[in-house]
């Protein structure tokens, strides 16, 4: 008696279970968006119900009523455990024909229902027949007893598990449905049913009839609850946790159990003593639960995904990847969905997805294709329903995944696109959930990247239009001069010049800086910094011979440095421009001095201005900064900073209020020899003729020009035009192919991006055919990635605005 009692109460409470199972299976039935087939959940019900009745017959066995009301009444309970039990095994062959089914309605096929309705008689009549499967009951304790069973008793087993049979025959089908989501299931079904069959045929015949022992034929009853939930559970789910990450879960669970459960057994008495300790043990459990829990999820995982993280929390860390690029992270999560990585993207929400916004906003979830293709497969109703056209245009997109992240106002920013898994899986509960969890969580960092995009991409496309309108203004410079002999003009026209090539140089740093690349120090070359700053101090373009006037340098103490000469250039005007806008009268100076050291050279740059208040003076290196400047970027003097860092120097910064400012350049040594030396004069107003370029003949060489640009073109043709020198214009790549096919060219100018074909694809096709004949590129690019692919093709590059006289050293250079 006080054995059985537990076990009445596990059956009881697994009854109980499976009824609140069935309710809330009803309940989420009628509450379902896309509603299946409703032979299928009737008739899974009717399988539930049954398996309950079972249940509680079998509890009858494990009671005191057993003994209170004697056999009769246990031969009468044996038959209607026979009864419910066979019913549930063809109710669930029922549901199991209905999911397999091909026809559109879902219907049994007529064989299915003959053989349905002739087992059911012959069941009947073998239970309704006296004698014929149960001959009597020998009781002699609840739990404790022996069911004698009459001859047709066999028959009536064997035709119960026919339909066992044949309802795994269908889960098996499922396994080669072409609904991808049936194939899942499938495995849920089986596990379940499987688990069931085994018990029941363990020890409910084998025991029983080889040892006659019916001690455990309450098992199969409670353990019913496994195949009851799980087929519910797919039924009314269409979003799975996938069962290795169910058995991580059971695995850790019960590891940690057994950690507690262990000693208990082992130690279990009666006395005070032992209730004393299991109190304090329990309230440890309490205590350590957590812990332990998170030991044995370790363990778990180790066992089932031989990781010390599972797929899911390498998901969940993929959140810190978005702090610094949404990119990365996405490549980085599809190699944990074993997605193709250039079809795993992130996108803005734009017209292309208007059709799957309804349905996102609706379900506040994802659109999985595969749990659209299941509803739509089992609800025909539904077929030119709008769901249908959002089945449709995931296919025609090759689209398994559409994910929604909600920014302001609860409103859809972007959407997560994913192709199929690689090896044709479906998309687990627990990987969208975990995806959806770190999307949410960075929703910030990628809406923050879209403004910071959306300012590059604006940045970029200004900084290449003023290339434009700045190499016209060069070309008329260009043209003026030709045709002027005034010094006093010819003066406005260099000073003019050189305004282009310091505004070419910004939309450099602009471009730099928008693409957030590297300063690229495979162009840093060796320089003496003496003539290099005189050159610059030369260059630069001053209200007035005054304001020149004072500038003292003291360039003595020279030394190399291994910089690149633009950057170094956009120092020393910044400075310049600094120092001159803050002059107060005539009487303020600048001081440019070199100092040798040691292991470090400095450049100071020193000027009696206003100086710098004690509390500005921290911050001036700081981004976007700026003080008692009207219409500063706030981006001169950080940028410096950067620059020198790239250098392997420093800038520094003291000033004194009312008296000086003075920036301190350091700059590694550099024992090398100068590579490069300053030519002034070239650099002011080149001089030289073309007719050096003759190298001792008077053969004309043939120079194509390729520039989509008209206004370039002609810039060029000004630069070198000469009686030696036959120039042929092409407006892109595709052009430039065909005039080197029909025409001898010794030299090709082409500018990277053209429409219809881009210069590094033109010159990539002239390389193969004619590989002996120079290309040098035309660029406005500035990033390391960009000009890393004109240099691999071509065999140089200038950039845009074009100087002439680099013009003129390309020219000596290749021909």
């Amino acid at each position: 008696m006080h054995l059985a009692l537990p076990k009445v109460y596990l059956l009881l409470l697994t009854s109980a279970t499976i009824l609140l199972w069935v309710g809330f299976f009803v309940r989420s039935h009628y509450k379902e968006r896309t509603k299946v087939n409703t032979k299928i959940y009737f008739s899974y019900v009717l399988y539930a119900v049954f398996i309950v009745l079972w249940i509680l017959s079998n509890a009858y066995f494990q009671s005191s009523l057993l003994i209170k009301f004697g056999e009769n009444i246990a031969i009468v309970m044996a038959i209607i455990a026979n009864m419910t039990s066979y019913l549930a095994f063809a109710f669930a062959y029922v549901f199991s024909c209905h999911l397999a089914s091909k026809a559109q309605d879902k219907r049994l096929n007529p064989w299915q229902l003959w053989l349905i309705a002739i087992t059911t008689a012959v069941a009947i009549t073998l239970n309704m027949i006296p004698n014929q499967t149960v001959i009597g009951v020998d009781i002699i304790a609840p739990s404790v007893f022996t069911i004698k069973f009459g001859p047709l008793a066999p028959l009536f087993f064997l035709n119960a598990f026919l339909f066992i049979i044949l309802t795994i025959i269908n889960f098996f089908k499922l396994r080669k449905s072409s609904i991808r989501l049936n194939k899942e299931k499938s495995v849920y079904l089986l596990v379940g049913i499987f688990t069931y069959m085994f018990s029941t045929i363990a020890s409910q015949i084998v025991i029983p009839m080889i040892w006659n022992d019916f001690s455990y034929t309450w098992l199969p009853p409670m353990l019913s609850i496994t195949e009851a939930l799980l087929i519910g559970y797919t039924l009314t789910y269409h979003r799975l946790y996938s069962l290795k990450y169910i058995f991580y879960w059971m695995l850790a669970y019960a590891m940690n159990a057994a950690i507690y459960l262990t000693p208990i057994l082992i130690l279990y008495t009666t006395d005070l003593t032992f209730n004393l300790l299991f109190i304090g043990f329990g309230i440890s459990i309490g205590l350590l639960w957590k812990r332990t829990l998170n030991k044995t999820k370790i363990l778990s995982s180790l066992l089932i995904y031989r990781s010390k993280k599972t797929s899911v929390e390498k998901i969940y860390d993929i959140a810190d990847e978005f702090k610094y690029s949404s990119q990365k992270a996405i490549t980085k999560l599809a190699e944990l969905l074993d997605t193709p990585q250039e079809e795993l993207l992130l996108v803005g929400k734009n017209t292309n997805y208007n059709i799957f916004i309804p349905h996102l906003n609706h379900s506040n979830s994802a659109l999985v294709k595969d749990e659209l293709d299941y509803q739509l497969h089992y609800a025909p109703e539904l077929k030119n329903s709008a769901l249908h056209q959002v089945q449709k245009e995931m296919h025609t997109h090759n689209t398994a995944l559409i994910l929604p992240i909600f920014g302001e106002n609860k409103l859809i920013s972007h959407l997560l696109i994913s192709p199929d898994k690689r090896n044709g899986s479906t998309f687990s509960n627990e990987e969208i959930t975990a995806i959806q969890w770190v999307l949410t969580k960075v929703q910030g960092y990628i809406e923050s990247e879209r403004k910071v995009q959306q300012s590059q991409a604006l940045a970029n496309s200004i900084a290449h239009e003023m290339r434009n309108p700045l190499s016209q203004l060069q070309y008329h410079f260009e043209r003026i001069g030709a045709h002027s002999k005034e010094t006093n003009i010819d003066n406005e026209l260099r000073q003019g010049k050189l305004a282009i090539q310091r505004g070419a140089q910004l939309i450099d740093i602009i471009l730099s800086e928008a693409k957030n690349s590297e300063i690229n120090n495979s162009l840093f070359r060796n320089y003496s910094i003496s003539a290099l700053t005189k050159q610059f101090i030369d260059e630069y373009a001053f209200e007035s011979d005054a304001v020149r006037d004072r500038i003292n340098i003291d360039l003595k103490q020279d030394f190399t440095i291994h910089v690149n000469d633009t950057l170094y250039g956009f120092i020393l005007f910044n400075l310049l421009r600094n120092a001159i806008h803050y002059f107060e009268d005539s009487s303020s100076t600048i001081l440019i001095k070199l100092t040798q050291g040691n292991t470090s050279n400095t450049l100071s740059f020193r000027d009696s201005g206003p100086g710098i208040d004690s509390s500005v003076l921290p911050h001036i290196f700081d981004d976007f900064f700026t003080h008692n400047k009207e219409g500063g970027s706030g981006l001169g003097l950080s940028y410096c900073l950067r620059v020198m860092h790239s250098f392997g120097g420093n800038i520094a910064c003291y000033s004194q209020k009312g008296e000086f400012t003075e920036f301190v350049l350091s700059f590694p040594s550099v024992k090398d020899n100068i590579e490069y030396t300053i030519n002034t004069t070239a650099l002011t107003e080149n001089k030289n003729t073309l007719k050096s370029l003759n190298v001792g003949n008077n053969t004309i060489k043939t120079i194509l020009v390729v520039d989509d640009k008209k206004i370039q073109r002609m810039l060029i043709q000004t630069f070198i035009a000469g009686d030696n020198l036959t120039i042929i214009e092409a407006e892109n790549g595709l052009e430039a192919i065909d005039i080197v096919s029909n025409t001898h060219i010794d030299l090709i100018f082409m500018d990277s991006r053209m429409p219809v074909m881009n210069g590094v694809d033109a010159a990539t096709q002239i390389k193969r055919t004619h590989p002996l004949i120079p290309i040098v590129a035309l660029t406005g690019e500035s990033s390391e990635e960009e000009l890393a692919k004109i240099i691999a093709i071509m065999d140089g590059y200038l950039t845009k605005p074009i100087i002439k006289s680099q013009l003129v050293e390309t020219l000596e250079q290749w021909i």
